[in-house]
């Protein structure tokens, strides 16, 4: 309620306000090899800063974890861009289209969560009401 909680709040809190972004950048991540250096970088990045940020005590809250946004957005592209190989000739349209729909879900996640149901805290209570988890 108060920026505290177990360690796993951060990714709750991500899965709320992106979840078309978390997810492949998470499956991105058990694709990593050596010859993905930019990838692996940014994972480690994440991977570090939040073991740091999951142990502060009262003062973190998703604010702090803004300096993932684009690390997280890389690797969801990434994951996407693997994915859409798979449809031979149409990989461009498949990737085309998968971009557009996480596009118009992160919009209608700010519509909602900025627009709709404005929050100074971005607190798991607050984005949980916001989503109409919590009642």
């Amino acid at each position: 309620r108060f920026c505290d909680g177990p360690w796993h709040r951060y990714l709750i809190d991500l899965l709320l306000v992106s979840p078309l972004v978390l997810l492949p950048a998470i499956g991105a991540a058990f694709g990593l090899s050596r010859e993905k250096k930019a990838q692996v970088f940014l994972f480690s990045f994440i991977a570090l800063s939040y073991l740091f940020m999951a142990n502060v005590k009262y003062s973190m809250n998703l604010r702090y974890a803004n300096m993932w946004d684009m690390p997280l957005r890389f690797l969801a592209f990434s994951q996407m861009a693997v994915l859409s190989a798979r449809f031979g000739r149409r990989e461009k349209l498949a990737l085309g289209l998968l971009i557009a729909v996480v596009c118009a879900v992160e919009l209608r996640q700010y519509f909602l969560l900025c627009v709709q149901f404005p929050m100074y805290e971005l607190v798991s209570e607050g984005l949980l009401r916001a989503m109409r988890i919590l009642k």
